[in-house]
């Protein structure tokens, strides 16, 4: 649950008592218990909402590119204002969809992005009700009361992969720019404090923002074969992220086609103690069967093993998989593994099954893991039981 809380919270600009506040609540909410699949981001988005009610916002110069900002710029005030007084009321609903998207509708979602980013837009507006029953004359629209996109029993067409893409943009778009302009003096006093902060940072011997940016971009190609063409990149400094100490968290991000690659890239040496990818494909990745588990873990820990020796220059003493069990057997959709250090730290490296890498991130202290402990796992319908795996393999 912590990569993907941090996924939804890091980059946002919003004091970081605040950013602290969104977590614990999240925390508190779903304490004693994990969260899987696509579950976790309508927890996240509900807490997130109903704690912050407009406090969070990411710079309107990040969210489109050329031809989409003219669309953009284009909506009329009303409209703007529509979909600001939408979200608002929607404090505490749950965003999502009525069904999972199939696989064949993934792909085509991606290349509607693509399209959409290259000006080709939806003809019509996506359909919207105020109630249950409203939405029953509909085949395909968008219920207001719950955030919710009702899509039809057959495939989704182009135009309506469009419409849900225009939507979603159009309403981030209008959202920030209120905020923004509602919270200009604040945002400027911020962006003043973390650039002092800068300044006696680097005249300490530390490294600039530049020099971060350019060590993640470095990163990003590495590990995830990624140039950031198409995203959209946002950095900030922070001395207080998850007890990291100072640590420039750079991103980029793809609000269209829901890709996120985050890097904590650290403000004195220039290293890199975490890199994190998330996207759509990632939550509906699917469990592994027991023969599968046994078949990947050796597989992938020596991946992991040539990752950290080759790509971050680190050896390891002992290495530990870590990964949850359901009831039935299967194991859920992520594997880690713990390589440790003779000072007790440790690298955790997270994989998919099918060994995707999703995660890294550098641990100061590795207390371990405790093998067999129950925990609740919440899979976007109800809690059920699952089984944490640790143990040691090298």
């Amino acid at each position: 649950m912590g990569t993907e809380l941090r996924d939804c919270v890091s980059g946002i600009h919003m004091k970081e008592e605040m950013r602290k506040v969104v977590i614990e609540n999240v925390k508190e909410r779903t304490k004693g218990r994990r969260i899987a699949g696509t579950g976790w981001r309508r927890n996240v988005a509900a807490v997130f909402i109903a704690v912050l009610a407009g406090t969070a916002v990411i710079p309107v110069s990040a969210l489109v590119h050329s031809i989409v900002r003219e669309r953009m710029e284009e909506m009329p005030q009303e409209e703007k204002d529509a979909y600001v007084d939408m979200l608002t009321q929607q404090r505490a609903a749950v965003s999502g969809f009525s069904r999972a998207y199939t696989p064949e509708e993934e792909k085509r979602y991606r290349e509607m992005g693509e399209k959409y980013r290259a000006g080709i837009f939806p003809e019509r507006e996506v359909m919207k009700a105020d109630t249950e029953e409203a939405a029953e004359a509909y085949e395909f629209c968008y219920l207001t009361s719950t955030d919710t996109f009702c899509l039809p029993e057959r495939e989704l067409t182009d135009e309506e992969l469009l419409q849900i893409i225009d939507f979603m943009v159009k309403r981030e778009y209008a959202y920030t720019e209120s905020y923004e302009r509602e919270h200009a003096a604040e945002i400027a006093e911020k962006k003043a404090q973390e650039q002092e902060k800068i300044v006696v940072n680097t005249a300490g011997g530390g490294i600039t923002r530049g020099k971060a940016e350019e060590i993640a971009a470095q990163k990003l190609s590495a590990i995830y074969g990624v140039d950031g063409e198409g995203f959209e990149k946002n950095s900030y400094y922070s001395e207080d992220i998850y007890d990291r100490g100072a640590s420039y968290c750079v991103n980029w991000s793809d609000i269209i086609t829901h890709q996120y690659y985050y890097f904590y890239i650290d403000a004195k040496d220039g290293h890199m103690s975490w890199a994190s990818y998330s996207g759509v494909e990632l939550s509906d990745a699917p469990l592994a069967e027991p023969g599968r588990v046994e078949e990947q873990i050796p597989v992938l820990s020596e991946r992991a093993e040539k990752f950290m020796r080759e790509e971050m220059r680190e050896t390891c003493d002992e290495m530990y998989v870590s990964y949850l069990l359901c009831q039935d057997g299967k194991a859920e959709r992520q594997v880690s593994f713990y390589l440790t250090e003779e000072d007790g730290s440790a690298w955790e490296v997270t994989y998919l099954w099918d060994g995707t890498l999703t995660e890294i991130d550098e641990k100061k202290n590795f207390p371990g893991k405790e093998d067999g402990k129950t925990v609740e796992l919440w899979n976007g319908e109800e809690y059920t039981e699952v089984r944490e795996v640790f143990r040691k393999i090298r």
